[in-house]
């Protein structure tokens, strides 16, 4: 390794070793602040087409299978944008593939409302869906690249819990439309509502960093020294251009010895040791998660029914069951920073797999609802420590496609292939099959991750991403 190399690193490591003891500050909240607003956008965008269907199937009168490709064209979209996004930001930046997905999402809605054409809207949904897609990955991957490293899970679940909270706003605005405006307005109106949003890029543009890691990956020194110094300032840290974290600085010289004997990091290697033990178990957590998820938002209306709940009753419920998983997820995120992701994952799943079994077996429905509620805080709770933890697995040069992959693929296993045969367990196993399927999955998970996952919680994601021991 030349002087100059050896000067290189440790230049990078001082200022990653800053940006890991920073201290919280208005600056993080700022940056948690726009990545929050990003996922409310996202959240509107993908929820409201559950009401533009109401509205268009009663008023175009649409069969079941048009109904289905007007439903799922923007989730097809999302999950091939996930997964094309982590090539895209790994090659030109975190920030500028966000600003261009979410350009694409809100002007591609927005444009959504001006033909009456059933093709014209779901060619329109599906490429909004790519937008959303490119930038669903995001704010947790720039989280973990820029937060300091001991509150990278709390700020993660503030940001899903307003992304959960967030999923009530498009119900809000169809059942507002449909109440003040006839049928042939009422569906454009949460189009434009999507749309307006694109104004709010310019707040993106300019407060909005880019993530320092991959600056320093481009040799952009300079810009993450000048955004070390402006965190530190509003954190009140003095700047001290000899502090390096030792464990910060052995891990980028293996990084650097790797590069330089033919290893540097590209796509191929989540699927070669040590990442394909990492992405299997990172990515067998997140899809966990997401069964449950979609279980609620999609099936719990229709299994309460089973138990003789009125229909709106039943989708009150299920919307109490979102608003749990999200204090849940708040509450998650301090215990995981402070007592690790692994035991407090796992303290989480462990209560949820008790509590579909125990649902199982319960007949009354003061007690199907209490354990109910218990599947909502835990089960859906785990989500943002889910997102993370996939984040914090790969180096800076293959985290974009490592969260990318991984968003993608437990998209698809959790929200369209677990969906799609859910259906099937209800019909022929009743409600008792779907919770039995859900404890299936989360035990496949816990075991993965105590068998071959690795604790990430309060280290440099350098020292997480390394290819030496865990």
């Amino acid at each position: 390794m030349t002087q100059v190399q050896q000067d290189t690193i440790h230049k990078e490591a001082n200022l990653i070793s800053r940006l890991d003891r920073m201290p919280m500050n208005k600056s993080v909240m700022l940056l948690v602040g726009l990545l929050s607003w990003c996922w409310v956008m996202e959240a509107f965008d993908i929820g409201m087409i559950g009401q533009v269907v109401l509205v268009l199937k009663n008023l175009w009168h649409m069969d079941a299978g048009t109904i289905g490709i007007l439903g799922s064209c923007s989730t097809a979209g999302v999950v091939i944008g996930t997964a094309c996004a982590g090539f895209l930001t790994d090659r030109f930046g975190r920030k500028k593939i966000l600003l261009w997905g979410v350009f694409i999402f809100t002007f591609f809605t927005l444009v959504g409302s001006a033909i009456a054409d059933l093709w014209w809207i779901v060619s329109m949904r599906f490429i909004a869906g790519l937008g959303a897609g490119a930038v669903f990955p995001l704010p947790y991957l720039m989280i973990s690249e820029i937060a300091p490293a001991r509150h990278r899970g709390i700020l993660v679940c503030i940001c899903n819990a307003v992304l959960t909270a967030a999923y009530v706003l498009p119900t809000l605005c169809g059942s507002w439309a449909i109440r003040n405006f006839p049928l042939e307005t009422a569906w454009r109106v949460p189009f434009i509502v999507g749309g307006i949003p694109i104004i709010t890029i310019w707040f993106f543009h300019k407060y909005l960093p880019e993530s320092p890691r991959w600056l320093m990956k481009r040799g952009r020194h300079e810009e993450v020294r000048r955004l070390v110094e402006r965190l530190e300032k509003s954190a009140g840290v003095e700047h001290d251009d000899n502090f390096v974290d030792p464990q910060v600085l052995r891990n980028l010289q293996r990084t650097e010895t790797d590069r330089s004997v033919g290893r540097a990091a590209n796509w191929r290697m989540l699927f070669q040791p040590p990442y394909l033990s990492r992405s299997l178990v990172s990515w067998s957590m997140f899809s966990a998660g997401l069964i449950t998820w979609y279980v609620v938002m999609v099936y719990v209306p229709t299994i309460l029914t089973t138990y003789g709940f009125e229909l709106s009753n039943s989708v009150i419920l299920a919307g109490a069951m979102t608003v749990l998983g999200g204090v849940g997820s708040v509450v998650m995120g301090p215990l995981a920073d402070k007592y690790g992701r692994k035991l407090v994952w796992s303290l989480y799943v462990i209560i949820t797999i008790i509590s579909l079994f125990l649902l199982t077996s319960t007949e009354s429905i003061t007690a199907l609802l209490c354990i109910g509620a218990l599947v909502a805080f835990f089960g859906t709770g785990i989500m943002p420590i889910c997102k993370v933890y996939v984040a914090e697995q790969y180096p800076t040069e293959l985290r974009g496609v490592g969260t990318g992959f991984g968003e993608a693929v437990s998209r698809i296993v959790g929200g369209v292939l677990a969906t799609y045969y859910l259906a099937f367990f209800l019909a022929m196993g009743g409600v008792k099959a779907v919770f039995i399927f859900m404890a299936v999955a989360f035990g496949i998970a816990i075991i993965a991750l105590w068998l071959w996952g690795q604790e990430t919680a309060g280290r440099s994601v350098e020292d997480t991403a390394s290819t030496g021991e865990n």
